[in-house]
């Protein structure tokens, strides 16, 4: 009798953690698709903001603080200040140098991403993210090349009115790397905060990235926090 009634139990358990299961909602691709549809649909013309970025340099005997704030129009980028001062021929050369090999940043971006997302997952938070094993190229530019081969990706999800939205995209070092002859990184990590507009869509609003590395057995770093005031 008890052996029977377990029998008639556990179909019924399994059938229970069946139904319980979140099978359909961590569906990768469809949630993936969806956010990349949006994301195409964000042109980085139709915007125009201010990008602050407050950089902190730290070495043996250095620690360097930089601001600069630099607009974007929708068709061009602009230098506006370092330090609060008018920028220097240098700084003009570095900055063009710098703008014209980085894509405009945004949520458009999102589309190249989210491509290559391969798994979901649930946090400790119980929202959904989607990983990234490696970024595809030309996620993550330095002024000396593209690291992003290096790199992988967490995008953190939420949802506006049903809609899903990457509201955190956390990026960091898969591997020590060789940033040129010289320097070798030890860690990287960046992460960009996104928050829905007046118009209900989502929108790039914070950065903040943290670096340290080495050179002739030398450790430093750099710290930038940046954020964008839309116009």
């Amino acid at each position: 009798m008890k052996r029977g009634l377990t029998l008639l139990v556990l179909p019924v358990l399994a059938s229970v953690l069946l139904a319980a299961a979140p099978a359909d909602e961590l569906r990768l691709e469809p949630l993936r698709e969806a956010i990349i549809t949006d994301a195409r649909a964000a042109d980085p013309a139709s915007i125009a903001f201010d990008r602050t970025t407050t950089a902190v340099r730290r070495g043996p005997g250095i620690k360097e603080r930089t601001v600069t704030v630099e607009r974007w129009d929708g068709k061009r980028w602009a230098l506006v200040s370092v330090n609060g001062k008018p920028p220097s021929a240098s700084n003009l050369k570095t900055f063009r140098k710098a703008t014209a090999a980085t894509p405009v940043p945004g949520y458009h971006r999102m589309a190249t991403l989210m491509a290559a997302a391969s798994d979901i997952m649930v946090d400790g938070d119980g929202r959904k993210v989607l990983k990234i094993p490696v970024l595809p190229p030309g996620t993550v530019r330095t002024d000396t090349g593209d690291i992003s081969s290096h790199l992988s990706g967490e995008a953190v999800i939420a949802s506006n009115d049903g809609k899903p939205y990457v509201m955190r995209l956390k990026v960091r070092a898969r591997e020590n790397f060789k940033l040129n002859l010289l320097i070798k990184v030890t860690n990287f990590e960046q992460i960009s905060d996104y928050r829905l507009g007046p118009d209900g869509r989502p929108r790039l609003a914070s950065q903040s990235a943290d670096s340290k590395g080495q050179m002739f057995g030398f450790s430093g770093g750099q710290t930038d926090e940046v954020v964008y005031a839309y116009r």
